[in-house]
This record gives structure tokens, C-alpha cells and sequence, in this order.
């Protein structure tokens, strides 16, 4: 099956199913949110620590969720209910819990890059200053540097090559996308050597978030303005950065209305891909 016909029997599939979205999503959401709720201790100073919860919680919860979103999908590819009650059933818990763990492993090896940079970043712009080395007007030095001069490109150089660390971390989720739904089929082998087409698939899925990006990207831009305005009248009294504002509800509006609905949608694509190769397999023999 080729990436072309995966989309084109996962946008079948989504048709197909859409009086099942609401409800499918609704619980998706539920389940994510679950893991937030120990979040709620922040409110109180002696018990932020106990916030910590929401990590064992997210790794309990969300990793074997996303295992009978799997099967979910496979059964809607096959003519079945997109949601349903059975998929509540705790048959293979552990097993669930302990891929995502793995996997989860394995994708934070690959946005390592990403982790570090963005851990250094954040000491060089919010840890303790260093006078020569840390300092406001040291930092707008070293971006005037980057850019040959002119702060404002150097900036832009700094978030091109901030943005480019998460490439390795992009490429980890596309090339593991496949493993939840060679094992919804029961068999895990189905990716040994398919990795180049579900790759494809993927890729093809990211159409999905083209809307939303381009709104997400046009009200970012705009923000960004913004923050180049700030950084050409810098004073002696330190750099002000301008507060998002109304483009941080834009940005969530768009989530809501034009990312949320397609995600299952993108998922659909690789799920195809997958049973695709399976199908093939199955004709071969």
C-alpha cells in the first residue's frame, strides 16, 4: 500500500466514523488532563513537591491509553467502532505501560539535543548573572556576533538553530510511530524494514497541522515583533519582554478548532500504513 492510498482509507475511515469524534476525543483529553490534576498542589507552598505525582501518574496512564487508541484505530480501519467501552479494559496493562516506558526512553535519547540546549538557555537566561558572560547587554553582544552586527538577525540565527535541535527528536517520533499499531495487529515484525514507508506516512500525516501551524505561526510572528521592538529599545535598566496577550488565546482557539478535531486523522494515516503492510504480507504468503 502506498502512502497515497493509506490517506486516502484513513480519511475514508474518519468520514466514516465522525458522529464517534466527539466522544473519542473528549476522552483523550480527559485521560492527558488526569495526569495534570496533582498540579493543583502548586496552589498550596507546602505541598507544591507533591506536584511531582503527575509524572508516575502521566507514565501509568497515558502510555496504556495510547495502546488501545491503537486498537481503536485499527477498528475503525476494519469497519468497527472508533470508541467504545471494551478498549476501558485493563487486558495487557502492564504490557502497555512498560512499551511506553520504552519508547518513551528512547525519545528522550533522541531529543537530547533539544533537552540541553534548552537547559542551558534557560541558566544563561533566567539562572544568576554573570557579569562579561550572563549579563543582559552580554547576551545581546554574543546575538549581535551571531548576526554580523545586527542584533535582530542574530536573534533570528539563535532560534533557527534552537528550533533545528528538535529535528532529531521529529525524526524519533516518526520512526517509532509505527510500533503501537504493528502490535494493535499482533505482530511487531510488520515494521522490520517498512521504517523508510511509514516514515513517508507520517511525513504525508503532518498535513493534518498545516492549518493550525499557519495561525500559530502568523500570531508567533507578530509576538516576535514584538520582542525585536523590545530588543531595539533596550535600556540601562534591563531587557522587557512584551507579554503574549490576546495571540496566546488566538494560538489555543486554533488548537481547539483547527488541530484537535484532525488528529485522529493524522493517526489514521500511519494506522492505514501499518495494516497496509500487514495486508501485503498476508498476499504474499
Amino acid at each position: 500500500m502506498t502512502v497515497k492510498q493509506a490517506a486516502q482509507q484513513a480519511r475514508t475511515a474518519y468520514k466514516a466514523h465522525a458522529s464517534e469524534l466527539f466522544d473519542f476525543l473528549l476522552f483523550q483529553v480527559i485521560v492527558r488532563l488526569i495526569p495534570l490534576t496533582p498540579c493543583l498542589f502548586l496552589l498550596t507552598p507546602n505541598l507544591k513537591m507533591l506536584s511531582l505525582l503527575s509524572v508516575p501518574l502521566f507514565l501509568l496512564l497515558v502510555p496504556f491509553v495510547r495502546e488501545k487508541t491503537a486498537a481503536a484505530l485499527q477498528s475503525a480501519l476494519e469497519g468497527g467502532p472508533l470508541f467504545s467501552r471494551e478498549y476501558l479494559g485493563t487486558e495487557g496493562y502492564w504490557r502497555s505501560v512498560g512499551n511506553g516506558l520504552k519508547k518513551g526512553f528512547l525519545l528522550l535519547l533522541w531529543a537530547a539535543p533539544f533537552i540541553g540546549v534548552t537547559i542551558w538557555g534557560y541558566r544563561v537566561l533566567f539562572g544568576k548573572s554573570v557579569v562579561g558572560k550572563t549579563d543582559v547587554f552580554s547576551v545581546m553582544s554574543a546575538l549581535s556576533g551571531l548576526g554580523g552586527g545586527d542584533v535582530v538577525r542574530g536573534m533570528i540565527y539563535a532560534m533557527l538553530i534552537y528550533m533545528a535541535t528538535l529535528l532529531p527528536f521529529c525524526f524519533g517520533l516518526a520512526f517509532h510511530s509505527g510500533d503501537r499499531h504493528a502490535r494493535a495487529l499482533g505482530d511487531r515484525s510488520l515494521i522490520r524494514g517498512q521504517r523508510k514507508g511509514i516514515l513517508g506516512a507520517w511525513l504525508r500525516s503532518l498535513l493534518t497541522v498545516v492549518p493550525f501551524a499557519a495561525v500559530a505561526g502568523f500570531t508567533g510572528g507578530r509576538y516576535m515583533l514584538s520582542v525585536v521592538k523590545a530588543l531595539n529599545t533596550i535600556s540601562g535598566k534591563g531587557l522587557s519582554i512584551p507579554k503574549p496577550g490576546a495571540g496566546l488565546y488566538v494560538i489555543l482557539a486554533a488548537f481547539v478548532v483547527l488541530l484537535l478535531p484532525l488528529i485522529p486523522l493524522k493517526s489514521l494515516i500511519t494506522a492505514a500504513k501499518v495494516r497496509g503492510i500487514r495486508e501485503e504480507k498476508e498476499h504474499a504468503a
